[in-house]
């Protein structure tokens, strides 16, 4: 009886293996694209710079913004003595970037 319950053991055993590897479905992980922080905040200056005639200094944008379009978010910014924010969106999937200031 011992031998003979072993035995069922091993084939269940192998069954169990040979459905796990064989399974149809791959799942695969793949992180999310970001967007510098620093490449942001350049894109955001030259675009206020291009409005404004006054120095522009980004102060900050927040990091590990996810490339999505329809992705908003704030970036605060200095042009000449005053402080204000500026409204960031992305376009597409290829980080473009609408700047509303």
């Amino acid at each position: 009886m011992v031998a003979i319950s072993s035995v069922v053991v091993a084939a269940c055993a192998v069954v169990v293996t040979v459905k796990v590897l064989s399974a149809d479905e791959v799942v695969t992980i793949r992180p999310e694209r970001v967007l510098d922080q620093a490449a942001v905040q350049q894109a955001v200056a030259t675009n206020i710079q291009g409005i404004r005639d006054e120095p522009v200094k980004v102060l900050s944008c927040p990091g590990s913004v996810v490339v999505k379009a329809g992705t908003r978010f704030t970036c605060t910014c200095m042009v000449g003595n005053h402080v204000a924010d500026a409204e960031v969106e992305v376009v597409n999937d290829q980080g473009k970037l609408h700047v509303k200031w």
